[in-house]
C-alpha cells in the first residue's frame, strides 16, 4: 500500500509543491510533476518571500490550493525542502502553515542535502537574501557553508566560495534554484525538482 506525501519547495516568491505515492522500500513509480502556488498579494521589500510578508493572509489561499492540486481533502504528510539560510522562526512558521492547511507532520530538511545522494559534494543553491555555497559530507557532523550575499552573487564570487571549501576540486558541484548568471556560468550540475524528491525519500 502507497503512502500519499507532498513535496514543497519555497522558491523565491512562490512555493513549489507536487504530491506524489510512495511504495515499498521507497519507491516512486510514477512521473512526478509540480504546481507553484503564488500568493495573492504581491511583495514589497526586496529580500523577503512574498509568502512570509503576508504571511497572516496565505492559510486560506494555500489551503484551496492544496486541495484543488495535490491533496484533496486528505490530510498527509508534508516533506519541506528549505532554504539553506533559513532560520529556525522561518522553517517553524513554514511548518505551521503547512499544519494550518491540513499536513499530518511536516518532515524539513535543508535542500543543499538533497542535490545529490553521494557522500561528498559541494551544494550551491539561493534564496532571495544569499548564495549558499556548502560542503556536504557524510563523515561529518558539521558543515561547512559560505554564504554569499545576493546582491554580491556574481559567478566569480560564487566560484570562489566553491573553491574555499574545496580547493583542490576534487568534489562533484550541484546547484538548484540559482540566479541565471550562476547557471549560465555553469557552476556544478543542475538539479531538478525531480532528483531532490527522490533524494528526499531515501533519507525517511
Amino acid at each position: 500500500m502507497a503512502t500519499k506525501l507532498v513535496f514543497v519547495c519555497p522558491l523565491e516568491d512562490s512555493i513549489q509543491i507536487g504530491g506524489f505515492d510512495l511504495y515499498s522500500e521507497n519507491r516512486i513509480h510514477a512521473a512526478l510533476s509540480f504546481q507553484n502556488y503564488v500568493p495573492p498579494e504581491a511583495p514589497v521589500y526586496p529580500y523577503v518571500p512574498a509568502y512570509f510578508q503576508s504571511y497572516n493572509h496565505q492559510r486560506g489561499p494555500l489551503r484551496k490550493f492544496l486541495r484543488d492540486t495535490v491533496s484533496g481533502l486528505r490530510p498527509r504528510n508534508y516533506l519541506l525542502a528549505l532554504h539553506d539560510d533559513a532560520t529556525d522562526l522561518e522553517a517553524h512558521a513554514l511548518s505551521e502553515l503547512l499544519i494550518a492547511c491540513g499536513a499530518k507532520e511536516t518532515l524539513m530538511e535543508y535542500r543543499a542535502f538533497l542535490l545529490s545522494s553521494e557522500d561528498a559534494y559541494i551544494a550551491v543553491t539561493a534564496s532571495k537574501r544569499a548564495v549558499a555555497v556548502t560542503l556536504v559530507r557524510s563523515d561529518r557532523e558539521e558543515t561547512e557553508r559560505i554564504f554569499v550575499p545576493i546582491a554580491d552573487a556574481a559567478p566569480d564570487m560564487v566560484q570562489d566560495a566553491v573553491h574555499d571549501l574545496d580547493p583542490d576540486e576534487k568534489l562533484p558541484v550541484y546547484r538548484f534554484c540559482v540566479p541565471q548568471a550562476i547557471a549560465e556560468a555553469n557552476i556544478g550540475e543542475p538539479v531538478n525538482a525531480n532528483e531532490i524528491v527522490r533524494n528526499f525519500v531515501k533519507i525517511l
